[in-house]
């Protein structure tokens, strides 16, 4: 039997505002849905492919972030506007200790 995408999470999801991807030097401009130790939930309104790797840069309360990112999901979002959205998701391929205390620390409030 299948797991449900909630059981299957092992870390807390968090949401923060505006941030970039960068996927061969060319930056795609996202929103950042949800973030955890794991990966992170994006939103685009350009479609990146499965499996592409980029670097993603955001600063959270002044304090910089940046990890590299696999995108291991990228379906079209559901909105009210005609507008195409996709939804992103990516897990982190490297994840510094300081990154782990920006999320952490996200996490927390």
């Amino acid at each position: 039997m299948s797991e449900s995408a909630s059981e299957r999470r092992r870390a807390h999801r968090a949401s923060i505002a505006d941030t970039e991807l960068t996927v061969r030097a060319f930056p795609v401009p996202v929103r950042l849905l949800e973030i955890s130790l794991g990966g992170v939930l994006l939103e685009s309104s350009h479609p990146v492919e499965l499996g592409t790797r980029g670097d993603l840069r955001f600063n959270f309360s002044g304090v910089p972030f940046s990890a590299e990112v696999l995108v291991e999901r990228v379906d079209r979002a559901r909105g009210e506007t005609a507008a195409e959205r996709y939804a992103i998701g990516a897990s982190f391929i490297a994840l510094s200790r300081d990154g782990q205390r920006v999320i952490e620390r996200f996490a927390d409030q």
